[in-house]
């Protein structure tokens, strides 16, 4: 539980920089894993350089898998070519479970793509490819996403 509480700080600290410096995108999106298990997504990113983002993501499994949460914490690097916005990244979180699952260290790659509709409205694609370590040992699987930013 003290992953859950590090990364739910880490998650409002990084909203509470960006609003306070203007440069921060929050949004919402979709996951469905291959294995059926579907993801509902809250998401906060931060610029911390021209190229470079630091993103917060906790996702909510639909009740299939009661009680699953994933926290991560990602680094993204970019390349605007206007209006589409690739990226790739890395982060670590950690996947909440309750008993009598087991809470696990959760590794991640991302590659997607961002479109800018609007100067405010981003849309978003990505595949994030989970390695979680948990009781049972390690399990890997790629989530597809796809969701709605709103820059401030």
């Amino acid at each position: 539980m003290k992953w859950a509480g590090a990364s739910l700080v880490g998650l409002l600290t990084i909203g509470s920089l960006g609003i306070g410096t203007g440069a921060v995108a929050v949004g919402f999106g979709v996951g469905y894993e291959i294995t059926g298990l579907t993801l509902i997504n809250a998401l906060t990113e931060t610029p911390i350089g021209e190229t470079i983002d630091v993103r917060a993501q906790v996702g909510f499994a639909t009740p299939d898998v009661a009680g699953l949460m994933i926290v991560t914490m990602d680094v993204l690097t970019h390349w605007v070519i206007p209006p589409l916005d690739p990226y790739v990244g890395l982060g670590a979180g950690v996947a909440l479970t309750p008993p009598p699952f087991s809470t696990g260290l959760v590794v991640e790659g991302i590659a997607g793509l961002r479109a800018a509709p609007l100067d405010i409205v981003q849309l978003y694609l990505q595949a994030r490819y989970l390695l979680r370590r948990s009781g049972a040992g390690w399990s890997a699987g790629p989530v597809f996403e796809a969701g709605l930013l709103v820059r401030f």
